[in-house]
């Protein structure tokens, strides 16, 4: 055998073993270390830390995890979750294969993915300026709507609460409040956002979406919320029909744009516990608060 052939020879022999030993490593996962450590959910706030043994912690339960090329499995008893992954800086993106997508956050990095994640936006007709966040892939006001427009209203007549909670609106002015570009978003537009931060049920009105999109102060009764996402919800109160205030600090009303019969309309409401309870009408010249979203 000649120089040539047995170097040919050894090439080939390498190559095999390489590709042998990395079709090994895919099979059975390579747990890489750049996913190992703390990170905190920007869907429903649990902690999570990961270590490099392939087991790991979420909230006080323990789980396993691997991958097997950009691929994600996290197990749980006998429960097992699997999708894709990507990695991107201190930001972990898996998207399960029944559809939904969770971002993982490092621990250390979580304020300035919420400053990363807020947009400035100025409404051109009155030149008032607001925050915006997007969730679940959507872009929501980060504030309560503060545009003086047909039956609109502070809180007990008291302009400095338009600063503090936006603009209370009847109905069918809150259809047509939002800026061009966005819209008063419907029923089913706030049941996507409470189910992309942690709501379960048809219109993620169970589980803790209320705690999550709710301010980290503001709140009366201790029910203020966690707000990973930096939705920064506030109990604006509402105005009934007959013109009297009542509930801020307590409760938040949020007009959607789905009517329930002639004279009511679907709302969201969130209170100091964890809900986002969406099984909610009032009369249509009820004053309550609107999150616009974007088009």
């Amino acid at each position: 055998m000649n120089f040539f052939t047995f170097n040919k020879l050894g090439r080939t022999l390498l190559m095999t073993a390489v590709l042998v030993v990395g079709a090994v490593c895919v099979s059975y996962g390579d747990n890489p270390s750049n996913l190992v450590g703390q990170w905190v959910s920007m869907n429903d706030g649990q902690k999570i830390e990961l270590f490099e043994d392939g087991t790991g912690v979420i909230g006080n339960g323990n789980i396993s995890w691997k991958t097997m090329g950009k691929r994600f499995v996290l197990s749980s008893g006998n429960t097992s979750k699997i999708g894709d992954y990507n990695l991107s800086g201190y930001e972990l993106t898996r998207t399960f294969d029944d559809g939904e997508v969770v971002v993982w956050v490092r621990k250390d990095k979580v304020e300035e993915y919420k400053k990363k994640s807020t947009i400035d936006f100025t409404d051109s007709r009155n030149g008032q300026k607001y925050r915006a966040v997007k969730i679940g892939g959507k872009t929501w006001m980060a504030q309560n709507l503060n545009y003086q427009t047909g039956n609109s209203w502070c809180y007990g007549g008291d302009n400095t609460n338009c600063e503090k909670y936006g603009r209370l609106y009847d109905w069918n002015t809150a259809k047509t409040a939002c800026p061009s570009g966005w819209h008063l978003p419907s029923r089913e537009e706030w049941g996507a956002l409470a189910v992309a931060v942690g709501g379960s049920g048809t219109y993620g009105d169970k589980g803790t979406a209320g705690k999550m999109l709710k301010s980290t102060s503001g709140w009366n009764n201790n029910g203020n919320g966690i707000d990973n996402n930096g939705f920064s919800a506030l109990p604006g109160g509402s105005r009934n029909s007959n013109g009297s205030f009542g509930y801020a600090g307590d409760y938040g009303d949020w007009w959607t744009a789905t009517e329930n019969g002639s004279g009511k309309a679907y709302n969201r409401y969130m209170n100091d516990g964890d809900l986002v309870d969406e099984d909610n009408y009032g009369v249509k010249s009820s004053g309550f608060s609107v999150r616009c979203l974007q088009d």
